[in-house]
């Protein structure tokens, strides 16, 4: 009996690890893949829909300034249904040039791991921080202004 006893608990053990493992992959490869990008324009300012931005929902945008450079960005809407932006970048990990991806209504730094509740993601953790893109909303469509973008070209 006691023999079958151990035999369940080192089984269990072993379970229980290969699951963690499983779940840092899951983890590492999500971080690993880039999102997809959406092109916008200005004209004179770049406006962006946002009746399909649901709750939770994380989507990003590549905005190409006049010197032929990508800047990119992401709209988010957190769960009290608040609209929040920032460029796809923070001043400390924007060196290694991965931004951010979404996972489960967080935005989640694709160098650092560090995750963001999208209701708090101007607060960071260390020193790693999303930076904050100014816009305004009129009606259902956000309005950014290309100077904005500019000005955090060297992030990129």
């Amino acid at each position: 009996m006691a023999f079958s006893i151990a035999r369940f608990r080192g089984r269990s053990a072993l379970l229980i690890a290969a699951a963690g493992l499983v779940a840092v992959a899951v983890s590492w490869s999500m971080m690993a893949r880039a999102p997809e990008f959406s092109p916008v324009s200005a004209n004179p300012s770049i406006s962006i829909e946002t009746d399909n931005l649901r709750r939770g929902d994380v989507r990003f945008f590549t905005y190409r300034d006049r010197a032929g450079d990508q800047i990119r960005f992401l709209l988010a809407r957190d769960s009290t249904g608040r609209i929040e932006g920032a460029i796809d970048a923070c001043r400390r990990c924007s060196m290694y040039r991965k931004g951010y991806v979404s996972s489960r209504g967080d935005l989640v730094c694709r160098y650092c791991g560090n995750r963001y509740k999208l209701e708090a993601m101007e607060s960071g953790l260390a020193s790693c921080v999303p930076v904050k893109l100014p816009f305004q909303v009129t009606g259902h469509t956000v309005n950014i202004k290309p100077a904005d973008l500019q000005r955090e070209r060297g992030l990129f």
